[in-house]
């Protein structure tokens, strides 16, 4: 039934030329890639630090356990399953469940959960554009019906439940430190994982039809995001403590140069020293890096600068 739904999709696709192929990728790109944190940022620095905080957290640990059942269940992708099958464009990797539809349902659903009750109309926008990303996969051929429903499913369970944790610790600021801990437990518990299991070695041609290291490295990847988000957010909630009690403009500035950061990072810094040094242990060590510069470095940056701003500013006018 599945592949099926997929053949049918892909009859409509070659029926109309392909001419809504531009607008699902950009629609599947939305939530991955260099606009994972961008919506986090946003609001971490310049909106609702604490619903930014929430967002980062969310995204953080949904991609952890999503990885944790990718790395389980390592499925193959439909294509692969159904020779009939071609998609718009290639994924790599394993099929269940869609990392996509995991990320994009812990940001659009941290969203849901923060504001829907006071903004119904944003809510409705965040839930449409959830089921669009999640359509978008199975459009554009890369996952089935299964893989986005479970990824979805993933990512709100996980917002609901960690938006109730993120509660309860932020009622005792001397609970704090169980975020971290987690992290450091939970990422070791991860690595450990990827390292020791055993994967699929099928192949055809002589080629393997998944290669073990790649996912490796994006399981990697993931552990180091974990790492990065709740040490972050420990060292910014205990030590750069920035506020959000500013103008307009210097919120306008943060997330500018912030948005700026991002793409610098994700397009240049990061596949120049991953392409430079290819390995598992690097890929952690950029993305860990990536959300301490995010969460911590960043807004311990800008704080001082403002700060130093106000004081010259006090001076002159003295």
């Amino acid at each position: 039934m599945d592949i099926q739904f997929l053949l049918l999709l892909q009859s409509f696709r070659l029926a109309i030329g392909g001419a809504l192929n531009d607008f699902f990728l950009q629609i599947s790109d939305l939530s991955y890639g260099v606009f994972i944190w961008m919506l986090a940022c946003i609001l971490f620095w310049a909106v609702d630090k604490r619903s930014g905080s929430y967002l980062f957290l969310n995204v953080g640990f949904s991609r952890f356990f999503m990885q944790g059942l990718k790395l389980t269940f390592c499925v193959y992708r439909p294509w692969i399953r159904c020779d009939q099958l071609v998609p718009v464009e290639e994924a790599s990797g394993y099929s269940f469940p869609s990392g996509h539809s995991v990320t994009a349902a812990a940001n659009y659903g941290t969203v849901i959960r923060q504001y829907g009750k006071k903004h119904r109309p944003l809510a409705v926008f965040m839930g449409f554009m959830l089921l669009l990303t999640m359509f978008s996969r199975n459009y554009i051929g890369v996952h089935t019906p299964q893989d986005v429903v479970v990824g979805a499913l993933l990512g709100l369970v996980v917002v609901f439940l960690g938006t109730r944790v993120w509660n309860w610790i932020d009622q005792d600021s001397k609970r704090d430190y169980l975020i971290p801990c987690a992290g450091v437990v939970l990422t070791a518990l991860l690595l450990l994982y990827i390292s020791l299991k055993s994967y699929p070695m099928d192949l055809v041609d002589g080629k393997l039809l998944v290669d073990p290291a790649k996912m490796a490295r994006d399981g990697f990847k993931d552990a180091g995001r974990l790492l990065g988000v709740t040490l972050a957010w420990f060292l910014e909630r205990r030590f750069v403590r920035f506020s959000l009690d500013v103008s307009p403009l210097r919120k306008v500035t943060r997330c500018c140069v912030g948005v700026l950061l991002i793409l610098l990072y994700e397009t240049a810094v990061m596949p120049a020293v991953t392409g430079a040094v290819s390995s598992s242990w690097m890929c952690f060590v950029m993305t860990f890096l990536e959300l301490i510069l995010l969460m911590a470095v960043y807004p311990l940056c800008f704080s001082r600068l403002e700060a130093g701003a106000d004081r010259r500013r006090a001076r002159k006018t003295a």
